[in-house]
């Protein structure tokens, strides 16, 4: 039992569920904590736990012969799981996601897990190696939480603007990740390795200010107010420091822009609460 909680991955999957009510509660605000959303944004995260461990689960099929050297460690590597058994776990657990969705919240609901699995799929078999692109998925993958959270209690208009900054300031920090692993991924064509650091940095700026000028554009337009320009002032704050130390640590570059997220989410909070 221990192996197949370490190959989904629990804790990535509980940040999913997590970030799925905190997107339930950004749509509705406080009556998330009634009865029907509460159950309906409870099966949305479910899905959505589902469908991250799903994908923890493909990601070690398809790194099954590296993880034997990089991870050995690992339930397949160690013949805990075997990779057919691993393949059927993450099948049902796709299959099961999108069932949930589909009968007990919506057919646009299965639509977007179906198209989750898709990418997830897609990023391993085809992706994981291509670099922005690959970026770009994971992403994509990121922002469509918010979208799968507003679909489940019926509050999707306002999540376009957060679905924009999850997926830019996530593609900045995806980048600043493969600059900072450039010394190992020799085999791999990730942006940095392609076209080198100088053009990664301006990538890196180019999205993290779009996110941040998608995030102040919420409080214009009168999606939050000003408790949450409060809020994510100083995750914005955070993200520009990210920005100030790229060049002289890409590890501290990353570990702020993951901060900032973390805060992103936080004004989330708050302006859905507020």
């Amino acid at each position: 039992m221990y192996s197949w909680i370490r190959i989904i991955r629990p804790v990535n999957a509980i940040m999913g569920f997590v970030a799925t009510y905190i997107s339930a509660l950004v749509g509705i605000g406080l009556g998330l904590f009634h009865t029907e959303p509460l159950i309906l944004s409870s099966i949305a995260g479910v899905c959505v736990f589902l469908v991250i461990s799903g994908g923890n689960i493909i990601n070690d099929i398809s790194d099954a012969e590296t993880d034997r050297i990089n991870h050995p460690d690992r339930p397949i590597p160690r013949g805990e799981i075997t990779v057919r058994n691993a393949g059927v776990a993450s099948v049902m657990f796709f299959v099961i996601s999108a069932i949930l969705a589909a009968i007990f919240l919506n057919l646009l609901a299965g639509l977007v897990v179906i198209t989750a699995i898709a990418i997830l799929v897609g990023y391993e078999t085809r992706l994981k190696g291509t670099g922005l692109p690959g970026n770009l998925a994971i992403s994509l993958l990121v922002g469509m939480i918010f979208i799968f959270g507003g679909i489940a209690v019926n509050s999707v208009p306002r999540m376009v603007l957060l679905f924009l900054m999850a997926f830019l300031t996530n593609t900045a920090r995806e980048i600043i990740k493969d600059v900072e692993d450039m010394k190992g991924d020799v085999n791999r064509k990730t942006f940095p390795m392609q076209h080198g650091i100088k053009a990664s940095f301006l990538l890196v700026v180019l999205f993290t200010l779009a996110g941040i000028a998608f995030s102040l554009l919420t409080y214009a337009i009168g999606i939050f107010g000003v408790i949450y320009l409060i809020a994510v002032i100083i995750a914005d704050a955070v993200f520009l420091v990210s920005l100030a130390v790229f060049s002289k640590s890409v590890e501290n570059s990353q570990n702020f822009s993951k901060l900032a997220m973390i805060l992103g989410l936080v004004a989330f909070t708050v302006g859905g609460v507020a």
